[in-house]
């Protein structure tokens, strides 16, 4: 079917290089576009013949042999197969006949890229759509989840991370890709990105904002390797869009989330991602969650459950003893609790640390070496009293 707007465009592009009358008629054989305008929304019987009949084409030379039609030739508009009109071409059929058989093919060839151009807009929407009850709704309806993907072909049983890219020294006066000028916008680094080694048709990925990229990238997970190599690839897909944006004098921090392979778990996955980029300070160029699961868990918990817990401990232990708790265990966890590595992190001799780490053993009652239950109350009474300073 062709709408009346595509319609109109078509006979406006058309008729500029013509100077015979163009109809073009719909499905049910009404003109629904015409260059002589007193036509439009009359009825065209030969174009009803051609479009429900077995015919093709129908040459008229007489006007009494259709009523209210005029002599010329009228050729069935095929898309994919199917009759979606016909457009009629008004004069002397041996003298048109070559003007319609190439208005007709330009009618096709119009209607396939408005067709083309319709799907791309559509997939578009449906895409924005997707990344909106991804990552933006808690409580997305999973049916609806997906129904888009189905429609978009994303398999859901996949593993997916996501990886959210913020650009940085985006703004630049002028320039070009040598370095010396202005950098591109996020769209242009999301197709660089989208070109480079690694994205397959089942990775998924959007423009978020000004300085905001996202997608979900598909990786091999399982078998022999596990999930050993997937800080490999990750690397590896990415090294296309670093080197795009060296190109341009400017650079990206990129946040991987969490693994998923269930459409409605993907909003905590980019939220993840959205945590590294608040937690981490001074990131290196790519942040993986994964090297942080201990510290966001440890914001998840409110400072008033701690307290339940730890107050009498700071009250007994007072304000100076406290500071050089926190200090001490900072180091410690710094340095997996490596009393060298943490001494020199302190600037202070190893057995100073060793005799103050053995007071805090002896008043705690704790051995955090040699028991992990220790160890753990260790951290989190330090994680209160840092929250509580």
């Amino acid at each position: 079917m062709i709408e009346r707007k595509l319609a109109a465009k078509l006979i406006e592009q058309i008729t500029q290089h013509t100077e015979y009358n163009i109809n073009i008629m719909d499905e049910s054989g009404i003109i629904i576009a015409s260059r002589d305008s007193k036509r439009v929304g009359t009825y065209h019987a030969v174009a009803e013949r051609i479009i429900h009949g077995p015919q093709d084409t129908i040459v008229i030379h007489d006007e009494k042999e259709f009523p209210g039609v005029k002599p010329g030739i009228n050729m069935a508009i095929m898309h994919e197969g199917r009759k979606e009109g016909v457009v009629g071409v008004t004069g002397d059929p041996e003298r048109i006949r070559d003007v319609a058989m190439i208005t007709r093919m330009a009618m096709e060839a119009m209607l396939r890229y408005e067709k083309q151009q319709e799907s791309i807009r559509l997939r578009k929407s449906k895409k924005e759509h997707f990344l909106t009850l991804l990552t933006q709704q808690e409580f997305a309806d999973s049916k609806e989840i997906r129904t888009v993907a189905r429609q978009l072909e994303y398999d859901e049983s996949l593993v997916r991370v996501p990886i959210l890219c913020r650009l940085r020294n985006t703004q630049k006066p002028s320039g070009n890709a040598d370095g010396s000028g202005s950098v591109p916008d996020p769209s242009a680094a999301l197709e660089a990105l989208r070109r480079g080694k690694g994205h397959w048709l089942q990775d998924f990925s959007f423009v978020m904002d000004d300085t905001h990229i996202l997608v979900f990238k598909t990786v091999k997970t399982g078998g022999k390797h596990g999930f050993t190599t997937y800080r490999e690839e990750i690397r590896e897909y990415l090294e296309s869009i670093r080197k795009w944006l060296r190109g341009y004098g400017t650079e990206a921090i990129f946040f991987v989330g969490s693994f998923q392979n269930n459409f409605t778990r993907y909003y905590y996955a980019f939220r993840h991602c959205k945590w590294l980029e608040s937690h981490v300070q001074d990131p290196d160029e790519i942040e993986y969650f994964m090297d942080y699961v201990k510290e966001y868990f440890r914001s998840l918990i409110q400072e008033k459950e701690l307290q339940q817990i730890f107050v009498v401990y700071k009250q007994m232990m007072g304000l100076s003893t406290c500071e050089q708790y926190t200090e001490m265990m900072k180091a410690l966890e710094a340095t997996n609790y490596n009393l060298s590595e943490a001494a020199k992190k302190l600037y202070i001799h190893k057995n100073t640390l060793i005799y103050r780490f053995n007071k805090m053993k002896d008043l705690l009652g704790t051995d955090p070496i040699n028991s992990s239950m220790d160890r753990a109350f260790m951290e989190y009474l330090y994680m209160y009293l840092a929250f509580d300073k």
